[in-house]
């Protein structure tokens, strides 16, 4: 795709760094392609800067905006060099993902083994000297924030992608999700064959069947755990099972029986829990012992079908929705023990339940029209805090990560944000209208921007203000039915899906407005479109065959990187946390895992 007046470098919306930034000490100069001018009075403030001290000037560095920054590279040797040596623009950058993401991508990144760091980079560059001096960083507290960053500036670099099968994974019948680990090393599938396999991906670029789970009947899903030890699956079979990496292998652990079908299959985020929902009216909670052993520890009742079960962030908190139309918190007691805490009631079937980032609320969504939210109190007893209304059955009700807000989707044509106030209370702030059904809300990662979805085909944008009030900045068209719209990972751009054979990639600018970035067209419906963890990448699937790869130049443009073609039905895409893995869609009874490079 060629660029167009719309699309803006990285001046107006950085995420990567210029391609040099050894520059003098002139009152202009180049970033990324455009000229940028300085007034004389930002000079004068540069100036104060050089006598700062330098531990009071990075303190100072951590308010400012990557452009900003970039910027004063362009005017002064002196603090070009200071923010190189420090790795100002690294830190900058990387301190735009949430602090779970952070930590995240920290756990999974082999810094004991330099031979699979350089594996992760040689795919994007010759240059080998710039990978051994990457690596001799490996000790530093800084080291994820400089690694990410370079990866994916080098990611940038790439014109196009090769896109080669380092694996085939053939079932027997259709496959019905493929998933990989939080660190990418490992991936499961779950298929209409009664069976899920395991692989893992060896140093040398090979992958390799590392175990075969079996059922009596299909497969619906297999997951990880948070920490990848562990794999449970869900069959039609009524079982569950879970499975655990022990010395490189993968073991049989428990097998959890219900007497109907499986609704649902969660861990908690601690890994060391894991809940099944059930249509049999219950659900059940196992606990991993210190020896490594599953165990179940309660069964839960219900009147009816328990749609879902999830746990809180803390893991020490578990709720379970039903279609008894009663939602129930649970808590984990000193001795291990669960314990219910209390019963949320509604007048008819529950539609979404969901704890807020820091395990002390939750939200109940219901086709009764209303969202109710319960807080836990001091002495740990949970109460009803608010009801909010809609004319018609809610979705979903979600809450922000910093936990100062939530967003509700109804079939009233609205979604309505409602804010916590000082004194505990909630109160409406913004009412997003529509001209039919909202079928989704989701804030930003940083809690700043919402984004709703509508039958009526378009996608609409709401911001924060400085006032803390809220206001429409974009609505985004589309031609059909918008299925998805997705933040990225720093909050910066904005991908939708609709069946109009369009995904829009939108990006925003300093001014707070947001703009249109790139047009990503297929043949047919767009089923997914979502963000890579790090990189700028955006990966497409499509019913017409394709799936489609757009990445960030190094001017800031969103490009098309790579197209996969596929046989069948597509269904998702998934591309790994490293950035550099992608398993295909499903092509029937197999799927292929495929690696990224540079195209030279």
């Amino acid at each position: 795709m060629t660029p167009n007046a719309n699309n803006v470098g990285l001046v107006d919306s950085p995420l990567l760094p210029p391609v040099s930034t050894s520059l003098g000490e002139e009152a202009s100069g180049v970033s990324v392609g455009r000229s940028v001018a300085v007034p004389e009075k930002e000079i004068e403030k540069t100036a104060l800067l050089h006598d700062l001290p330098e531990e009071l000037t990075l303190k100072i560095f951590r308010f400012l905006e990557l452009r900003d920054i970039v910027s004063l590279q362009q005017v002064s040797t002196h603090l070009n060099r200071f923010i190189k040596n420090e790795h100002v623009l690294e830190k900058t950058w990387y301190r735009r993902f949430s602090l779970p993401l952070q930590y995240q991508l920290k756990k999974n990144l082999p810094v004991e083994d330099k031979e699979q760091l350089r594996n992760w980079l040689r795919p994007f560059t010759k240059d080998q000297a710039l990978v051994e001096s990457l690596i001799k960083h490996r000790e530093a507290v800084y080291f994820p924030a400089l690694f990410h960053f370079a990866k994916a500036r080098l990611m940038s670099q790439c014109e196009k992608y090769n896109v080669d099968t380092e694996a085939v994974i053939a079932h027997e019948d259709g496959v019905n999700s493929a998933t990989f680990s939080a660190d990418g090393s490992h991936l499961v599938t779950a298929s209409d064959d009664a069976t899920a396999i395991i692989y893992g991906h060896r140093a040398g670029g090979s992958w390799t069947k590392k175990g075969v789970i079996s059922h009596q009947d299909f497969v619906k899903s297999a997951i990880f755990s948070a920490d990848g030890c562990h794999v449970v699956t869900a069959s039609w079979d009524c079982t569950a099972k879970i499975y655990s990496q022990i010395n490189g292998t993968w073991e049989e652990k428990l097998t959890i029986s219900h007497d109907g079908d499986l609704c649902s299959v969660t861990f908690s985020v601690c890994g060391r829990h894991l809940v099944t929902a059930s249509n049999d009216n219950t659900a059940k909670i196992c606990v991993q012992g210190d020896d490594g052993t599953w165990e179940e520890k309660l069964t839960i009742s219900h009147d009816d079908w328990v749609d879902f079960a999830v746990f809180s962030a803390n893991s020490r908190h578990l709720v379970t929705a039903s279609r008894d139309n009663t939602a129930r918190i649970y808590g984990q007691e000193v001795d291990g023990s669960w314990v219910k805490k209390i019963t949320i009631f509604h007048d008819l079937r529950i539609n979404s339940v969901t704890f807020s980032a820091d395990s002390h609320r939750v939200v109940t969504a219901s086709n009764d029209g209303t969202v109710k939210i319960y807080g836990q109190k001091d002495d740990g007893s949970w109460e009803e805090e608010t009801i909010i209304s809609h004319d018609c059955l809610v979705k979903s009700a979600t809450f922000s990560a910093d936990d100062r807000h939530l967003v509700t989707a109804s079939e009233d044509y609205t979604a309505k944000i409602c804010g916590l106030k000082d004194d505990g209370s909630w109160g409406e702030e913004a009412v997003i209208s529509h001209n039919r059904y909202v079928n989704s809300a989701a804030f930003s990662p940083n809690s700043c921007h919402v984004v709703t979805t509508s039958h009526d085909n378009t996608a609409k944008i709401f911001s924060k203000k400085d006032d803390e009030s809220w206001e429409e900045k974009r609505t985004i068209f589309h031609d059909n039915y918008v299925s998805s719209a997705t933040f990225s990972p720093d909050s910066r751009h904005l991908v939708t899906a609709s069946n109009d054979g369009m995904a829009r990639i939108f990006g925003l600018k300093t001014d707070g407005s947001w703009v249109g970035k790139a047009i990503i067209s297929h043949l047919s419906a767009v089923k997914s479109a979502t963000f890579s963890a790090v990189g700028p990448l955006v990966v497409t699937t499509s019913t017409d065959g394709t799936a489609k790869i757009y990445g960030q130049d190094i001017n800031g443009f969103w490009v098309e990187k790579a197209v996969v073609a596929h046989r069948g039905l597509a269904k998702s895409t998934a591309l790994n946390a490293n950035g550099h893995h992608l398993v295909s869609p499903f092509h029937y009874n197999e799927l292929r895992i495929y690696k990224l490079s540079m195209k030279t």
